[in-house]
């Protein structure tokens, strides 16, 4: 659903917000805890471990998300081997996903409208609202001198709708660790999204701790340009500001 290839967006300048967002919640019911190379994420009925060592989900079905709206728990993998992505663009090289996967596992809480400045072309990709979204990548890549390396990413999204406002939670953390099993690079971008349930005073804005960040338009109409990416992962679907806190 994130990824920005038009063959997967059919599950898949911004405005600025007023007040930076370093310091907003983003959506409740989902825990993060990072260090350098390792990422905990405590969603709503799952678990989420990444480390050099492997990306670990589990799953407890009868919690996850929101079971009381009947809703189903819908689950897809993609063959990302032989397709055409953006390269992640990181501060020690440039990687080409070469063979890889795409698990993602998400139950839809409701079927309603995301406030502005998601676009209506997100809308139409994805209609309903994420509580929660779990995506697991696992793969190689090719750098620019044809070396071949490992990669891991999480990529998760929650989101929040209530009679009174709309909350997002949308982190990625990957590792691309090199043939020695050493972390040459690391994807920690976390976007929040907070407003009200039409989209008052929206506050919204991405931290990045790692070493992977790109700028590119996103295929959901007006709206969606100049968002903030990694390879062919996107953040928030728009633009969005940046902070970069201190690295752990």
């Amino acid at each position: 659903m994130r990824i920005t290839v038009t063959a997967l967006t059919a599950l898949a300048v911004g405005l600025l917000p007023a007040t930076a967002a370093h310091a907003q919640p983003g959506a409740p019911g989902l825990k993060i805890k990072e260090s350098r190379f390792h990422v905990k994420a405590i969603g709503p009925g799952f678990v989420l471990k990444l480390s050099p060592g492997g990306l670990d989900v589990r799953i407890d079905e009868e919690r996850f998300g929101d079971p009381a709206t009947g809703n189903p728990i819908e689950r897809q993998t993609i063959d990302l081997t032989g397709r055409t992505l953006r390269p992640f663009e990181c501060r020690n090289g440039t990687y080409t996903i070469k063979t890889g996967t795409f698990k993602r596992t998400w139950r839809v809480s409701q079927f309603a409208k995301r406030p502005l400045p998601y676009t209506d072309g997100f809308a139409a990709s994805a209609p309903g609202i994420f509580t929660p979204f779990v995506g697991e990548l696992e793969g190689t890549v090719t750098d620019a001198d044809g070396r071949t390396l490992r990669f891991l990413i999480s990529d998760l999204v929650q989101e929040v709708l209530t009679p009174e406002s709309f909350a997002a939670t949308a982190p990625i953390h990957g590792l691309f660790i090199d043939e020695h099993g050493r972390v040459r690079d690391r994807i920690s971008l976390i976007g929040r999204f907070n407003s009200g349930r039409d989209g008052q005073n929206a506050v919204y804005g991405i931290e990045d701790r790692g070493t992977c960040r790109q700028i590119a338009d996103l295929p959901f109409g007006p709206g969606s340009e100049r968002a903030v990416v990694t390879g062919p992962l996107f953040v928030l679907p728009f633009s969005a500001p940046v902070t970069e806190p201190k690295h752990h």
